[in-house]
């Protein structure tokens, strides 16, 4: 087995890459484990042998079905899991920022999954798509219904194919016919928000190069005259949890910490930040609601509790599993919570979330506005629909 060490990402994106570089070796059974695999035998010899529809017997899935069902009785829910190749494929591909599709970054909102950007420069913004277009047709076949995560499986595929994309803009629907294309997904977008010098840096997930990224934008936001920041992590489900412990060290001091680490004996080890500091002073909020998860509440945590930002939002997710990902020998992978983290200050977040300084929640028709929407809709649009970012600027000092 390979040992990948990571924070549990929950949305079907992202399993981390940071290889602890542990050799194979062969499975050895403990006291007990032989009864346990004789009666999985026996079972599976009862299913092989006396199952009705025998078409319907499929060797592979019966046993992945047997590992899942195993790992689900830990009670880790959402955290420990088991991948299957596939699965693992569609992890590894969104952790490293890099996919094959049409570029649209889609988002569940109430029973419609909406297009709340198109990437710049992919097949979907040239051919038009807009953010808040509401997908309702891949292919022809109508989508109203699917999960996110089966609209996302449709839309991808071979690089160079095509599909055909149908969404609902102002009550009318509209078809586009898009090739499929290598697609460099960021994992950092910014904007100012108008009349104000405030830089509005979004992190959607923690990807291969985030904590670059990150640096990246601020720099950039920077020399385009913003002094006041707010780093809004809603909806990041997580990621690496190398590029978390760098993305707080960005606005930290060396030597600060940015968790706790809990062994399965109890022990604690605080662990530091990393990388070089780059915005230690200037004026910092971080928006935050219950999509923000895993690296999301590391980095929160980390600048909560050392009086770094004020975090304006909701209670957050509450992933408080450190993962590693074992890898099967089929190529599926178990994704095992070997440890627990705790903020700086020492508080448990599992099940509990990161509790914001100041509590907002979304009223009807709020929504989080992305930097795209801020300098599509303007200040005030976006103010209005928006009222934790809204609560967020009101909170950044020297207005």
């Amino acid at each position: 087995m390979r040992l990948l060490v990571f924070v549990a990402i929950l949305a079907a994106t992202a399993a981390g890459a940071f290889y602890a570089g542990r050799s194979q070796s062969p499975a050895t059974l403990q006291e007990g484990d032989q009864e346990s695999v004789e009666l999985y035998a026996e079972a599976l010899d009862v299913v092989r042998d006396d199952y009705v529809d025998q078409g319907a017997i499929d060797p592979e899935k019966l046993t992945h079905g047997a590992i899942k069902g195993m790992l689900d009785t830990l009670g880790d829910e959402g955290h420990t899991r088991f991948l299957t190749p596939e699965e693992r494929e569609r992890n590894q591909e969104g952790l490293s920022g890099t996919y094959v599709g049409i570029g649209v970054q889609l988002e569940a909102r109430g029973d419609d999954v909406v297009v709340t950007a198109p990437i710049e420069g992919s097949p979907a913004e040239r051919a038009g798509v807009e953010s808040g277009d509401v997908v309702v047709g891949v292919d022809g076949e109508g989508v109203r219904d699917a999960p996110i995560s089966g609209i996302v499986s449709k839309v991808k595929g071979p690089e160079g194919s095509t599909v055909e994309l149908t969404v609902s803009r102002d009550g009318d629907e509209r078809t586009f016919d898009l090739r499929r294309e290598e697609i460099d997904s960021p994992a950092v977008t910014w904007a100012r928000v108008p009349d104000t010098d405030v830089a509005h840096v979004l992190l959607s997930s923690f990807s291969d190069d985030a904590a670059g990224e990150l640096r990246e934008a601020f720099g950039e936001a920077r020399e385009a005259g913003a002094e006041r920041f707010v780093l809004d992590l809603r909806n990041n489900p997580g990621g690496r949890l190398d590029q978390a412990v760098e993305v707080a060290g960005f606005f930290l001091e060396p030597g600060s910490i940015a968790y706790v680490r809990k062994d399965a004996s109890g022990e604690r080890e605080p662990i530091e930040v990393e990388g070089e500091p780059g915005l230690t002073d200037a004026p910092l909020a971080v928006l935050v609601n219950n999509g923000s998860a895993s690296s999301s509440e590391i980095v929160a945590g980390a600048l909560r509790d050392n009086d770094r930002a004020t975090v304006v939002g909701q209670t957050t997710f509450g992933t408080g599993t450190v993962l590693s990902e074992f890898e099967l020998d089929d190529g599926s992978s178990i994704l095992l919570g070997v440890a627990e983290w705790l903020t700086p200050d020492g508080d448990f977040i599992r099940e509990t979330g990161i509790e914001p300084d100041v509590k907002v929640q979304p009223g009807e028709g709020d929504e989080p506005v992305s930097p795209a929407d801020l300098r599509e809709i303007g200040r005030e649009e976006a103010l209005e629909r928006d009222a934790q970012l809204r609560t967020a600027l009101e909170e950044l000092p020297g207005q």
